[in-house]
């Protein structure tokens, strides 16, 4: 395995992944810290699988206490951690057919967009970082599949299901790394949606 053999002995590393983790992670510092959030609310891919009632305050424009920084910081480490996974898997030799695709799904005359993370073996992946419990109990060896679905409160499972819809592709499931230990593990679908 690649992370095995890095930490035991340099390996070369090419300067054009290099680059684009640097690219990713001034992306994913612009994104936190100095981008205009959208103003009016819009049903994403990412939001849809939260509670109705967060849903329809957000609808009603109703302005709540505001997040702490922690959620900022939380939100960065994620985008950090996910351009981290990327150019590991990149360096590994793993083909990453798509990143960062800006994708829409089409039904009833209506639409809704996200962005997928990454497509791998004709399948979507996204990729998520963990905290201990949840690497363990929800998407590690304790948890599995099931586990995210009757537990589900980020809406992991409909965003993942959205993604590959709109690009006719199966999903394949999540791959997870824990951003405390920096482990890291697959939560496959069952993919009997083939």
């Amino acid at each position: 395995m690649y992370l095995d053999k890095a930490a035991k002995e340099p390996v070369d590393i090419s300067d054009k992944l290099v680059e684009e983790f640097g690219e990713a992670c001034k992306s994913a510092l612009r994104k936190q810290f100095s981008e205009e959030r959208r103003k009016e609310f819009k049903p994403r891919m990412s939001n849809i699988g939260r509670p109705l009632c967060q849903l329809q305050m957000e609808a009603q424009n109703v302005k709540g206490e505001g997040q702490s920084y922690n959620v900022k910081m939380r939100n960065t480490f994620g985008d950090l951690i996910e351009a981290l996974a990327v150019f590991v898997l990149k360096s590994a030799g793993v083909d990453i057919e798509d990143e960062q695709k800006n994708v829409k799904y089409k039904f009833n005359g209506s639409s809704i967009e996200g962005r997928l993370d990454v497509k791998i073996d004709k399948k979507v992946w996204d990729i998520k970082s963990a905290s201990p419990y949840s690497f363990e109990k929800k998407f590690g060896t304790a948890g599995g599949f099931e586990e995210v679905v009757k537990d589900d409160a980020f809406g992991y499972v409909s965003q993942g299901y959205l993604y590959s819809e709109s690009e006719k592709l199966p999903f394949g499931g999540w791959i997870v790394i824990n951003k405390s230990t920096g482990e890291w593990t697959v939560c496959k679908t069952p993919l009997i949606d083939d």
